[in-house]
């Protein structure tokens, strides 16, 4: 991990300096510290060549060597002075600057404190703020004969294991491309050039005389490929709106008038959320303050640019995740008044921001997988503090974290009565075993197909059956490196791992007892369309999972027929919500309401209230005939009594209680640190060593709560042993520094590439 606590002084002292540091000597040149975006330690060293004194900055982009390569790094402090442990002539010279962009001073910062906010390599993050350093190749380099390195070969000084190499590279004026030896990976060649480098016979420059350009930077993105991908028939709500409440203008205006940094928590059904919007759009706008967007999804965000660019008659972009192309780049100076995109969006070169609206601020989409881990939602608040912005958290079910945030204002729109549809419970004890579809929905099914109407069954479980047990012995098919049941698919007769996605087939014997009575248990989206096409042969029925999606071909038509509605009956999971908003239907089916509520996830109940509410509000009000039948084993938890109810307070009050109880987020701060490697023993040793330090405290500490050491199963790499510990704090600055300290110390104890040390600040993902 890189020392970010102590190279976030750099800013104000302009050097970078070890735990070993004594007092610096003066020179007469300058020297700069760089950052290079690796997961690497520290800050490198770089002598600043006088062509490139007068120019030269902190935030600058340079290309610098680094072994024997160029990368592109960011200029984080300059001095003239030299720390005593560094020579002078082990230091390499900076080549260039790239001038093809400069990065804003509240970029750079923001980069900064995202790596301490995350514990992450200050590298990493610059990633984040510069994407070009991510997903550039780096700029070809050649090996090329110095004059004195010719003269050695014309007097014959050059030695006999070194001749081949130099004799090849001098043959070339220009020099030989540096990829055409290092493939070769013989450990001869490889210390040959560094011997003849040492002897500054050869010398590794740019692949040009001029200063080094990496590929071309993307053009400003246009949105014709997108917008291809857009639903054209989506739903464009312009004439059914709400009206904007009076007193959301106005606290509106006053947060953008502020000058500081505000957070409201927008509670609302889309319609409302998306009238809203709309309204803060235009007033960030007359201000001539800018405004960014952030959802989860890429579909999700590419429907919103399609409908505030007509419902606000702005310029609205649309910012690519890094992974499908370049980050829109900015044009002669210009920034668009509204930028939308995912996670990454937050980190768009966007000046004057007013605004920040994150839309379904709960979904697990915001939080980025890999290091440095960040939650947009965080980040939104980092960069509203330097722009003091207003940061709207928009949702139909805010996250406890949200709503019960002592610096937030709530603000609750409820459903109108009259758009509720009528709710009732189907208690399935008194069904018989492995219902799916009980009596009272089969019967409401009939009715609504006979009515034309058409149906919902929600089921956020895909396959056909949970796994297969053996009657006689009770054996389970599991995977054999995750332990979990496998989950069963009939039609493609195999047993699939949802976690790793190992794949066996079927036994037609159980592997303990031999005998062929192995039946499947529990039920899935493909054992429910099996059941509803031999129940209603006539219906037109679709079926919409993380099966059926994945294959691009069919989904998209599976899509058009759903934004059509084109199917009498839709079986879907958890996917329909990802996309824009559904048509509404006459009858929705919750099959299994309880089945999220067993899961070994202290979110396992927020998660199934989230699930139950998006469900239940894609049916049409009760006025127009709308239904929602929710079969579940638990009528009486209070997630279900909420969403019966039609009161969100009896669930959050009850979550809130139980969070507090159990110190879990709101209540604390949390982070996942987990060990990664091959040999079990030793990261069983070491994640036991790394819980026991941060239980340490010293009196002006706070206690930290440590949990674990427990095996991972999901995302665990393959081939490697994991385990994972969790720490519970009160502050998470102070959390975040005493993991800082406490994985340095790891890592120090530790040789590298044995074991892997990583943090997760602010989990999602825990079960």
């Amino acid at each position: 991990m890189i020392g970010i606590l102590r190279i976030s002084g750099l800013l104000e002292c302009g050097m970078a300096s070890d735990e070993t540091s004594t007092l610096p000597r003066r020179t007469e040149a300058l020297y700069a510290e760089v950052i290079l975006p690796r997961h690497i330690a520290k800050a490198f060293t770089y002598l600043v060549p006088p062509a490139l004194a007068q120019s030269i900055a902190i935030g600058r982009r340079v290309l610098v060597p680094f072994g024997r390569t160029v990368l592109e790094g960011v200029v984080i402090s300059l001095s003239d002075h030299l720390a005593t442990e560094i020579k002078s002539v082990s230091i390499k010279e900076i080549r260039s600057l790239d001038r093809d962009s400069s990065l804003p001073t509240s970029l750079f910062e923001l980069s900064r404190k995202v790596a301490e906010y995350y514990v992450a390599p200050w590298g990493q993050c610059l990633r984040l703020v510069l994407p070009s350093m991510a997903t550039r190749k780096p700029p070809p380099t050649r090996y090329v004969a110095t004059v004195q390195g010719r003269a050695a070969l014309k007097a014959g000084l050059c030695p006999d294991d070194l001749r081949p190499i130099l004799d090849r590279i001098a043959r070339r004026t220009p020099g030989l491309l540096s990829s055409t030896l290092h493939p070769t990976r013989q450990r001869k060649v490889l210390q040959g050039i560094d011997t003849l480098i040492n002897r500054s016979w050869i010398a590794l420059m740019p692949s040009t005389n001029a200063d080094v350009r990496l590929q071309a930077p993307h053009g400003r993105l246009t949105l014709d490929g997108h917008d291809r991908r857009t639903p054209v028939d989506g739903i464009l709500p312009t004439d059914t709106l709400p009206e904007v409440d009076a007193s959301w203008k106005t606290r509106v205006s006053q947060c953008l008038h502020g000058n500081r940094m505000r957070k409201l928590v927008l509670h609302a059904p889309w319609e409302h959320r998306l009238s809203r919007l709309v309204d803060a759009i235009q007033q960030a706008h007359s201000m001539k303050k800018s405004t960014l967007v952030l959802t989860g999804e890429v579909v999700r965000a590419l429907w919103l640019r399609q409908v505030l660019s007509k419902l606000t008659d702005l310029q609205v972009t649309f910012a690519p995740p890094p992974s499908e192309s370049g980050r829109w780049q900015q044009s002669q100076g210009q920034t668009p008044s509204v930028i939308v995109g995912t996670r990454s969006a937050i980190f768009s070169p966007l000046r004057s921001i007013g605004l920040i609206w994150v839309e379904n601020e709960e979904d697990p989409a915001l939080k980025e997988p890999q290091e440095p881990r960040y939650h947009a939602r965080e980040v939104a608040y980092l960069r509203a503090e330097a722009e003091r912005a207003l940061v709207v958290l928009a949702s139909a079910h805010p996250s406890l974290e949200s709503r019960f945030d002592p610096e937030a204002e709530i603000h609750h729109v409820p459903q109108e009565v009259v758009l509720r549809p009528t709710i009732e419970l189907v208690d399935l004890r008194n069904e018989p075993a492995c219902t799916l579809l009980s009596h009272k929905l089969i019967r409401a099914m009939q009715e609504a197909l006979q009515d034309h109407a058409k149906i919902l069954l929600f089921l956020n479980r895909k396959g056909y059956a949970g796994t297969l047990v053996c009657r006689d012995c009770g054996w389970v098919s599991r995977c054999d490196s995750c332990i979990v049941p496998l989950t069963y698919y009939r039609e493609a007769r195999k047993l699939t791992c949802r976690y790793c996605g190992r794949a066996n087939q079927l036994p037609e014997l159980c592997p303990l007892c031999r005998t062929p009575r192995i039946s499947p248990i529990g039920g899935g989206t493909e054992r429910v369309e099996t059941d509803v096409r031999r129940l209603f042969p006539q219906a037109k029925i679709a079926r919409l999972d993380g099966d059926t999606v994945r294959r691009s071909a069919s989904a998209q038509a599976l899509w058009e027929g759903v934004r059509s509605n084109a199917w009498d009956v839709l079986i879907g999971t958890q996917v329909l919500f990802r996309r824009e908003p559904l048509p509404r239907y006459g009858l929705v089916g919750i099959l299994q309401a309880d089945s999220g509520l067993h899961i070994s996830e202290f979110r396992a109940a927020e998660r199934t209230y989230h699930l139950l509410v998006d469900a239940a509000d894609l049916a049409c009000p009760a006025s127009a005939g709308g239904r929602v039948i929710v079969q579940t084993r638990l009528p009486t938890h209070y997630a279900i009594q909420a969403l019966v109810s039609g009161d969100p307070n009896r669930f959050y009050n009850e979550e809130f209680d139980a969070r507090r109880l159990l110190r879990y987020p709101p209540v604390c701060r949390l982070a996942e640190l987990s060990v990664i490697g091959k040999d079990l023993r030793m990261v069983e040793e070491a994640v036991k060593r790394w819980g026991a330090d941060l239980e340490q405290n010293t009196s002006d500490q706070e206690p930290l709560i440590v949990l674990g050491p427990v095996s991972a199963i999901r995302r665990r790499p393959k081939g490697r042993q994991q385990y994972r510990i969790l720490v519970k704090g009160t502050a998470v600055t102070a959390l975040s520094r005493r993991i800082h300290d406490s994985v340095q110390k790891m890592e120090r104890e530790y040789r590298k590439g044995r074991v892997k040390f990583i943090v997760d600040i602010d989990p999602i993902e825990n079960g």
